[in-house]
């Protein structure tokens, strides 16, 4: 590991746990103050107005002067996902942010748990990431180096990402490494389930291009629902999830030779108070 990475990572770590607690405000409050932040996180006032302008960036909120307001007024499908179910995700995230390496090529979904997992590895080095997503290209293209590829197609407003790609656009193409998606519902004859039919597709296809298959998701969404399956069981890789997961489930995947990752869940304030890690 690149020794400078550790304290790099360990700075990303604070800054999100104080994007955490301002979206946590706003969802109390729908309105914050500069100096009140300032004085709450123990910050200058000039740090948070750089988290303001990263989260207005992400659109999870509106700047306003001296402060900001929830971004529900403008906000799609995709953003009002962002702010549920944070601290579950988070911690996901985090776990699956270990499977990234330098080099990688990563594909992710147009899943908000995928999002928290692209914004853990801005930092890895000569990253090819290929995604759907609208949110995460961006973020990608805004802060890391990273090669990005979009399969084409038509932008779903609900999802933020491009639908309606060809099956076949990937195919000859090369592996792609790794694949973060996340999930509506999963289900032990069909594997990784999907609502929405055209997500289907495109998920589909990006999982016939991965070498490796890694589902993201908060524990209910192991008893979800979903009318189109993505991934069978034989291909997924891994199931990344907290520990809340039904240990019956667990051990059931596990059976089937899927590894299994669980989070610690902290919930919202002691995920806030928990020590940064080192690496």
């Amino acid at each position: 590991m690149n020794q400078r990475s550790v304290p790099q990572r360990r700075g990303r770590s604070v800054v999100r746990q104080r994007e955490i607690r301002i979206m946590e405000l706003l969802d109390e409050r729908g309105e914050v103050r500069v100096d009140e932040l300032a004085e709450m996180l123990d910050v200058s006032t000039v740090t948070v107005r750089k988290d303001l302008e990263r989260l207005e960036a992400g659109g999870q909120l509106v700047r306003t002067r001296g402060g900001a307001v929830g971004a529900t007024f403008r906000e799609g499908e995709f953003h009002k996902r962002l702010r549920v179910d944070v601290a579950s995700k988070q911690a996901v995230a985090t776990l699956a942010a270990q499977l990234v390496s330098d080099g990688d090529v990563v594909a992710f979904d147009t899943s908000s748990t995928a999002y928290f997992v692209a914004r853990e590895v801005v930092d890895r080095q000569d990253l090819v990431v290929v995604t759907p997503s609208l949110q995460i290209a961006t973020l990608f293209l805004s802060r890391s180096t990273a090669r990005i590829i979009m399969p084409g197609g038509i932008v779903r407003r609900e999802s933020s990402g491009l639908v309606g790609a060809s099956p076949d656009q990937l195919t000859g193409l090369g592996r792609i490494t790794k694949g973060f998606f996340g999930i509506t519902g999963l289900s032990p004859e069909r594997g990784l389930l999907e609502f929405a039919p055209e997500e289907s597709i495109t998920k589909r296809m990006l999982v016939d291009a991965c070498a490796e298959v890694h589902a993201v998701f908060a524990s209910d969404k192991a008893a979800g629902f979903g009318f189109h399956a993505f991934c069978p069981p034989e291909a997924i890789t891994s199931l990344v999830t907290d520990d809340r997961l039904d240990p019956d489930v667990a051990a059931m995947w596990q059976a089937r030779g899927v590894e299994v990752r669980l989070a610690l869940f902290l919930g919202m304030a002691s995920a806030l108070a928990a020590e940064v890690p080192t690496e």
